[in-house]
């Protein structure tokens, strides 16, 4: 570059002696790599192209009127430097990654982000006039500048110096609130969508999306393919995972609620969010289109279908005349140039990676707006826009693993053996599977998912369930249910049904199912799954086979749970796979063994015993009609999994996993207090247990039970806890679960019914 077009700039280099001479006259001196002299510039860093590059762009950044295409091609050749061009291998080591960090590094030392972000800013907050009186503003050239800029910094994201990156964008919501504008241009959609998503995901708090402006104007002005990606942004904004400091403990969680200042974002967020009336009508919309997935006749296998769509993409791109570098053509984040330097070319692979997640984003966020204080009011909306058909029709389209034949494995991966279940389809199935889950999850609309013809047959059931009767059944709307002869939950137990034991779908499969029976207890709901041979399939799989996936095992004694809780019927069909008397001993083996994924199931062994006593049928149980009813009555077997269940949680461990321990201990002694015996459980716990307790510093078990009993307090008396679920899941109203609790932890010492009558005084030393 001439020294004549450096001054015609503004950027004339000024020597080390009338720089310092002007620093000691008006404090001036060197403020930006582009000043110095070029000697000085070669001596900055062991990289010279860095410093070549940052110069450049310091240049443009600051000029009113600077050339497009120079400043293109200096943002190509930075664009380079942090691509790897070279196929991978998977021996390689990387010798390039670590070229690429050492570049990052020394951009970022120099001050090439605070250039990079000028650039991005530039002509944003207010436009500038060039020589020709032109206002310089968001055009498509610009705007093209503007998306490799993006592009540059998401790059720099992933990289070791990516924390300072996103720090520098964070420290303005100027910053923020102009790259949320880019996402409502073509060019920039996708590359400013990425770099919000990790600006987003560095932050320690959740981003409040009150401060972005015009938000509901944005999200109109986006089409559906632009919406579907900025679900990317939304997955982050409503979530919980980044609510709490401490991601598991619920101790933590609950201390951080209670402390001031405290507040709960993700709601906040949903609430604005739900406010837009056109939002959630077009997230369903895209979620239940049909035409998301290439299918072709003769194809057993989904993988096949996407690798056969994938190679004819392909081949249809070596035969289309590439443009060089098209301005119309032009989408940041999928024209990207093959070779360093090269032109920026639309990639064919990287525009169908952004046409496989879509679908998996919004299904996502949809699940993600049932899970906060607005559930009951989603569930309603999505009951009304016909989610549950939708759903059905969509499922259809599903390929499972079982449908495909033994020797179909053309595309198998490299690496990847015949059990692979890898595919484009997978992540979607899971959200899938997650959505119907959530939807269902103590809802008002979950019969839904049944068609006509099987609601029909539910409430022949329902006739004849005496007590445990619904009585809602003639209150759905039959617009909104599945059509066809099947329903939406018939066809995910029959897919349950057919999946192999170590599935990566099985656990989602059960959840949705158990799920759709939670709430209150339902006789004709389980009935119409026994039916469908559920009971049966879900006992057999844990009995027959050894189940190594924690996961797996919770969710099938969570199903079993609530299939046979308050329900004789089932009791007596699980007496017809415990046939014999190593079935019977191998299953309450693995429910001894595995304590936190069964004592659900336990919970409704305990449930379903007091139930039968109160309706008469001691006198069947005592001839041992079930199995599980006489083992379940032995009062030292109870006391037994009581105290299991108290040892293998403490209030440092207490987790959204585990707490339910914690309830199910709470289910003994409520019942034991109803027949005024907690005295007799209490003190069999301290006298023939006590001895057990670990005695390294906890104190006893008794000490540790009153220690989660206050935490109980703490967590479910609290305004923002909805506990209607415990009521109804148990049949026992939450005034008694309040009752017992309080009674347990009382300071009475000298009341049977406290926990602390039965604990020793912790002595006041030891003696050597």
């Amino acid at each position: 570059m001439s020294l004549w077009h450096r001054f015609e700039r503004g950027v004339k280099r000024k020597s080390v002696f009338h720089a310092h001479e002007d620093w000691q006259y008006h404090g001036g001196g060197f403020k930006r790599l582009s000043q110095l002299p070029d000697h000085l510039v070669e001596m900055v860093s062991k990289k010279r192209d860095v410093p070549d590059i940052i110069r450049e762009l310091d240049d443009f950044s600051v000029c009113l009127g600077f050339d497009n295409d120079q400043c293109l091609a200096v943002l190509k050749r930075l664009l380079g430097k942090l691509m790897n061009f070279e196929p991978r291998r998977s021996h390689d080591e990387g010798p390039q990654d670590e070229e690429q960090e050492q570049f990052a590094h020394a951009f970022c030392e120099l001050g090439g982000v605070e250039v990079l972000l000028r650039l991005l800013m530039f002509g944003s907050i207010l436009p500038h006039i060039a020589r020709a009186n032109k206002v310089i503003w968001e055009s498509e050239r610009m705007l093209r500048i503007k998306s490799i800029v993006l592009e540059i910094m998401t790059k720099l994201t992933t990289t070791s110096v990516g924390d300072q990156v996103t720090s520098k964008l964070l420290e303005s919501d100027d910053v923020l609130n102009y790259v949320f504008s880019l996402l409502a241009h073509q060019k920039t959609f996708i590359n400013a969508c990425q770099l919000i998503e990790d600006m987003l995901q560095s932050r320690k708090d959740v981003l409040d999306l009150h401060r972005i402006n015009n938000l509901r104007t944005l999200l109109n002005c986006l089409d559906d393919t632009q919406l579907a990606n900025f679900c990317r942004i939304l997955a982050v904004a409503i979530s919980d995972l980044d609510i709490y400091e401490n991601k598991s403990s619920l101790y933590a969680q609950n201390k951080q609620k209670r402390s001031k200042g405290f507040v709960n974002l993700r709601d906040i967020n949903q609430e604005l969010l739900l406010g837009i009336p056109e939002l959630l009508p077009r997230l369903v919309k895209i979620a239940i289109n049909k035409d998301y997935t290439p299918r072709y006749r003769g194809m057993v296998s989904e993988l096949d279908c996407w690798m056969e769509w994938i190679e004819n993409q392909m081949a249809e791109e070596v035969f289309e005349q590439q443009t060089t570098d098209d301005f119309e053509d032009f989408t940041g984040g999928i024209s990207e140039p093959s070779a360093e330097g090269g032109h920026m070319m639309v990639q064919q692979g990287l525009k169908i990676t952004e046409e496989l997640v879509q679908r998996v984003e919004v299904v996502y966020v949809l699940g993600l707006f049932l899970l906060g204080k607005h559930r009951k009011k989603v569930q309603r909306k999505l009951a009304d826009l016909k989610l549950a058909p939708g759903l059905s029709d969509l499922f259809d389209q599903f390929i499972w693993k079982y449908q495909v034949g033994r020797h179909h494995s053309r595309h198998r991966l490299r690496g990847h053996n015949a059990a692979c279940e890898c595919s484009p389809e997978v992540a979607l199935k899971i959200q899938f599977l997650r959505l119907v889950h959530s939807f269902c999850d103590h809802s008002d609309y979950k019969h839904l998912l049944l068609s006509k013809n099987e609601l029909s047959e539910v409430k022949r059931i329902n006739a004849k369930a005496g007590t445990l009767a619904l009585k809602n059944l003639d209150t759905i709307n039959k617009q909104l249910m599945c059509r066809g002869s099947k329903g939406l939950l018939t066809k995910i137990v029959e897919v349950m049904k057919k999946e192999p034991t170590t599935s990566t779908f099985r656990f989602w499969l059960a959840r949705a199912v158990e799920s759709y029976l939670r709430g209150d207890t339902s006789y004709c709901d389980q009935i119409f799954l026994m039916r469908r041979g559920l009971l049966q399939h879900v006992a057999s799989n844990i009995v027959e086979h050894e189940i190594r996936h924690k996961e797996i095992l919770q969710s099938s004694f969570d199903l079993l749970g609530e299939l046979i809780k308050f329900n004789w019927e089932a009791f007596k069909t699980f007496d017809s796979v415990l046939t014999t008397q190593s079935k019977f001993e191998k299953f309450v083996t693995t429910v001894n063994r595995n304590m936190v994924d069964s004592n659900m199931f336990i919970r409704s062994l305990v449930l379903s015993l007091e139930h039968f006593r109160s309706e008469g049928k001691d006198t069947e149980m005592d001839k041992k009609e079930s199995k599980l009813m006489a083992y379940i009555c032995d009062f030292s077997r109870q006391l037994d999994y009581l105290y299991k269940l108290i040892t293998i949680i403490s209030v440092q461990n207490l987790t959204q996993e585990n707490v339910s321990c914690l309830n199910t201990t709470l289910v003994f002694l409520m019942f034991a207090n109803k027949k005024n015996q907690l005295p007799r459980y209490l003190q069999a716990l301290r006298d023939e247990k006590e001895n057990m307790a670990d005695v390294t510093g906890a104190g006893s078990i008794l000490q540790n039970f009153r220690d989660l009993l206050v935490f109980w307090q703490d967590h479910y008396l609290h305004k923002d806890k909805d506990c209607s679920a415990l009521e109804k899941s148990s049949r026992i109203s939450f005034s008694y679960w309040k009752k017992t609790v309080s009674m347990l932890v009382g300071e009475e010492k000298s009341d049977p019914n406290t926990v602390l009558y039965y604990i020793n005084p912790i002595p006041g030393g030891r003696t050597n």
